[in-house]
């Protein structure tokens, strides 16, 4: 098959990008994400300090207030004013106080709560406030107070029609806020403050101010310019700040479409739920009016500690949608630069390794034609450099394994030949051998017979036991030599054992030997030939036999391995044990551990060779002075198991 170098290059470069572009994309969209997320905690991190800001302003005036009640409270002119009934001092001073302060109330009452003096509508006097919270608090506690409240309609016009008036606005349906029956508002929401007058021990009267909130604008302006210094985005304020009272703007520098101050709007039913009904702080995206905000809303209580009203921030979510986008182009712009520069780079890495590669490949191809003398020039000292080393040692590893299996391949067909010859020559003596044998042991036999007591017997026993000894010789040498044709059934290997150890337990050799069938019922048939498993049962008893001349305990087991479908024969004894330097030689023809004359080292070979004709496994574990175990390992014949089987089912 021909390498198309061209094809190689195109896949080359074409992952490259791949990458390039997969990791681009994949960091644009973190990095947007990193970016959007950094922002966006970043403007609600700026918008929960602006709220904190709003809230100490918002504190600081009413503190402002509170200081200069208390301070009033105190003097001692005040005292005798109004010991004295003086209203006209009261007066005076209460006028030129309000103006400094810039309050809109400023008023003095008796112990019972009944204005003595207003510094706003100096007509109307005598009429009672009891049910002021913050005055009734000051009677009850002989303390000042000060805080937020909501003052209704009449007690605005007692201080003067125009302040009714600047509290009135009309009620604006806003999206996504809650539905209201009524068209307008005439409360007013004040930050107020209020401090008993002690004289003598006791309270003598108590002096209140209060500044409106309601189309006020200057705390909220203030708000504006000393956190969100003016910024504009598209023409819009980034930063605004409103007052509420219930869910209503009083006091706003949020615009609606015609630019106008949106008094009388309302807060989302959403936020009106979790602030001003739940008392939790709000902070999240919200829609104001007639934009998003990044926004931040907390409660005003009042004096009883209920919620009266809602101090807002906000920042406008366009000034920071618009960072995020000119980041994000920023951003793709590098990436996209970054894209090419790599892509640029990556070609011509790309062809700085084909160039080897393509005199690789060339070389190769005439090492598959056979021409093994074939060199690469090195070039360079990189990993190609490296690889045309490489190349260049499995040449020369190619050729010196090449000449090696040569000269192995013509040993062994060598030594093939000698074994061939060998056998031939094995098994031709053998026969020739076997035929004067049996003449000898026959003689032998008929001359021990006739000769029986005589002084002769003694020597010919010996000439029939080695007679008796080389046949058997010549047997095993038969036997090893000749490749006997398998005459294979199904049966089960339980059935051979049993036969060949009822034969085997009657012998002499086995009259002091413990036999031990261990023998599993879930064995299935397997194709064998009998008479050569037979064989193979028998040598190995025998041979644990010789290895237990003072008695012992010979244990034969048979088991199924589902993993590897084998069936498991396995032989053990508690003999004397094969020395850890013979088991490797266990089954050479012709080596012995056993005594002269008691063995021809030829059994274990033959048991060697039916196992292997049988396609099975034979392996040994021996111990010195604790016995050995024949194990051995007969595949199931699938094809025969399967259609006996459907046999039997028949």
């Amino acid at each position: 098959m021909k390498l198309n170098l061209k094809s190689i290059r195109t896949k080359l470069i074409l992952s490259f990008l791949a990458i390039v572009f997969i990791t681009g994309f994949l960091s644009i969209i973190i990095s947007r994400e990193i970016i959007n997320r950094k922002i966006v905690g970043q403007a609600f991190s700026a918008v929960q300090t602006n709220l904190n800001t709003a809230e100490y302003i918002y504190t600081n005036n009413i503190r402002v207030i509170s200081l200069f009640i208390n301070h009033l409270a105190s003097l001692s002119y005040i005292k005798e004013a109004i010991v004295r009934n003086n209203r006209s001092l009261i007066i005076n001073k209460l006028d030129e106080v309000r103006g400094e302060l810039s309050l809109d109330i400023l008023n003095i009452t008796d112990a019972r709560g009944r204005v003595i003096a207003r510094s706003r509508n100096h007509g109307v006097f005598g009429d009672s406030v009891i049910e002021d919270n913050f005055i009734r608090k000051v009677i009850d506690t002989e303390k000042p107070v000060y805080g937020s409240d909501v003052m209704e309609r009449e007690y605005l016009i007692r201080e003067g029609q125009e302040l009714a008036e600047q509290a009135y606005f009309k009620i604006i349906p806003t999206q996504r806020a809650r539905k209201r029956d009524d068209l307008y508002e005439d409360r007013g929401m004040v930050i107020k403050a209020a401090a008993p007058i002690i004289f003598n021990g006791r309270i003598i009267g108590i002096i209140y101010g209060a500044k409106l909130l309601n189309n006020n604008f200057e705390f909220v302006d203030r708000i504006h310019s000393l956190v969100f210094r003016d910024d504009k985005v598209n023409g819009l304020d980034v930063g605004t700040a409103t007052i509420f009272m219930g869910d209503l703007r009083i006091s706003t520098n949020v615009k609606k479409m015609d630019h106008t101050r949106a008094v009388g709007t309302q807060v989302s039913e959403e936020v009106y739920t979790r602030v001003f009904e739940q008392g939790k702080l709000w902070l999240d995206i919200a829609f104001v009016v007639n934009n998003w905000y990044i926004s931040a809303y907390s409660p005003i209580y009042g004096i009883d500690d209920s919620v009266i009203g809602i101090l807002y921030v906000g920042l406008l979510k366009e000034k920071y949608d618009i960072i995020k986008r000119q980041t994000n182009i920023y951003f793709l712009i590098m990436t996209v630069v970054t894209a090419l520069i790599t892509v640029i780079i990556s070609i011509y890495i790309i062809r700085y390794l084909i160039t080897p590669i393509h005199t690789l490949v060339d070389a190769s191809r005439q090492l598959a034609n056979g021409n093994y003398d074939k060199k690469i020039e090195i070039n360079s000292k990189d990993e190609m450099g490296d690889l045309c080393f490489s190349f260049n040692m499995m040449v020369d590893a190619i050729n010196e394994r090449d000449r090696l299996l040569k000269e192995s391949t013509e040993k062994q067909i060598v030594q093939s030949e000698k074994l061939a010859s060998l056998g031939r020559l094995a098994s031709g003596i053998a026969h020739e051998i076997n035929n004067p044998l049996t003449g000898v042991l026959t003689y032998s036999s008929l001359l021990l017979e006739d000769l029986e007591g005589t002084d002769y017997q003694d020597d010919l026993q010996i000439v029939v036991n080695e007679t008796l000894r080389c046949r058997r010789i010549v047997k095993g040498i038969l036997d090893f030599a000749r490749e006997t044709k398998l005459e294979k059934e199904v049966v089960n290997i339980n059935d051979i054992v049993i036969s060949s150890l009822s034969l085997l337990e009657r012998h002499v050799s086995f009259q002091n030997i413990r036999i031990i069938k261990n023998l599993s019922g879930s064995v299935p048939p397997i194709p064998l030939d009998i008479n050569q498993m037979k064989s193979v049962i028998n040598n190995l008893a025998v041979n644990a036999a010789d290895a237990m001349s003072d008695g012992g305990t010979l244990v034969i087991s048979t088991n199924y391995n589902h993993e590897s479908r084998m069936v498991i024969l396995e032989v053990s004894d508690t003999g004397s044990g094969i020395p850890e330097e013979n088991l490797t030689r266990i089954f050479d023809p012709f080596f012995t551990t056993k005594e002269t004359g008691k063995g021809t080292g030829l059994g274990l070979a033959v048991i060697y060779g039916i196992i292997k004709r049988h396609n099975g496994t034979i392996d040994i574990e021996s111990e010195v002075g604790f016995g050995t175990s024949f194990i051995i390992g007969l595949p199931q014949d699938e094809k025969q198991v399967r259609d006996d089987g459907q046999q039997d089912k028949q």
